[in-house]
């Protein structure tokens, strides 16, 4: 499997950079851009430049990649909002959304951006401000959380948490600020309180109907996998860990490999639906390996 991913990594980069347009922009579409100016660079859904960026970044494409660099300057100068300091798309009718400045600190990181006081600046109105409810919060209409029940209902998102938990995991542990480090803490407590995947009060049920699903690449939406990969990066040893570890064991096939559960609409395929996954029976590999038979 080793030398297969390696080919097949190489030959999915190429065929995402081969769709890449002249202004370094992907699944661009001009008519939408003209009607919904706002969602430029983040729709289409899954085409766009900043989801092709995550993309690019989940199958482990070089981070020096020369095209990515423009592409990253085209969406942080997009979404970044001075007034706020955060990541956001314009209207208040979703703001703020952890998910997409999760995913902003991912793609920095990931791209071997310099830290700097913009995305300090991002840690720490999520430190502040980041809910962790699992149900009874009443969203207030006043700043910052704006009427978004989307993000912020009785139970907050949980994409949204998982995202930060991303987004930090991937700053190097030398640059970690103590806000940073607390809302990592806080965001895998989170993640733990809910056994990777399961409801925290209906425990034989999923959180969500699509979080079981072994799914490629991760957007905004984590399956069980992603989560358990972002716990092995961060070390994490807890008893919590165990019943998602083995659902992912039971879902392995003969030889030890996996399946895409569920496929995406995205720039190029990456497997087909039902069939032996590379990228995700490397994270999955990475992850028993990382456990053990703990």
């Amino acid at each position: 499997m080793a030398t297969g991913i390696t080919e097949i990594r190489k030959q999915t980069i190429e065929m995402i950079l081969a769709k890449q347009d002249d202004l370094f922009r992907w699944g661009f579409d001009e008519r939408q851009a003209r009607e919904r100016p706002e969602l430029v660079y983040y729709s289409p859904n899954f085409k766009s430049t900043l989801w092709t960026l995550v993309l690019l970044a989940d199958i482990g494409a070089p981070a020096a990649l020369p095209q990515v660099e423009p592409s990253m300057r085209l969406v942080a100068g997009h979404f970044y909002d001075p007034e706020h300091g955060i990541f956001r798309l314009p209207g208040m009718s979703h703001f703020p959304i952890p998910c997409l400045n999760g995913n902003m600190l991912y793609l920095h990181h990931y791209f071997g951006a310099s830290h700097s006081r913009t995305l300090d600046g991002v840690i720490g109105f999520f430190a502040a401000h980041q809910r962790f409810d699992d149900g009874g919060f009443k969203t207030p209409e006043t700043y910052p959380y704006c009427s978004n029940t989307s993000c912020y209902g009785k139970h907050t998102c949980y994409w949204g948490v998982t995202k930060l938990l991303k987004g930090i995991s991937f700053i190097p542990k030398s640059q970690r600020t103590k806000e940073a480090q607390r809302l990592l803490e806080n965001c895998i407590d989170f993640v733990l309180k809910h056994e990777v995947c399961f409801s925290s009060r209906h425990g034989d049920k999923f959180l969500n109907r699509d979080i079981g699903k072994l799914t490629f690449p991760n957007f905004y939406k984590s399956d069980f996998l992603e989560i358990l990969w972002l716990l092995a990066r961060e070390g994490a040893q807890d008893g919590r860990i165990s019943r998602a570890l083995a659902l992912l064991r039971s879902r392995m096939k003969a030889g030890g490999f996996w399946e895409l559960e569920k496929p995406l609409n995205i720039i190029v395929s990456i497997g087909q639906k039902d069939c032996v996954n590379a990228f995700i029976t490397e994270r999955a590999a990475g992850v028993l390996e990382h456990y053990g038979r703990w």
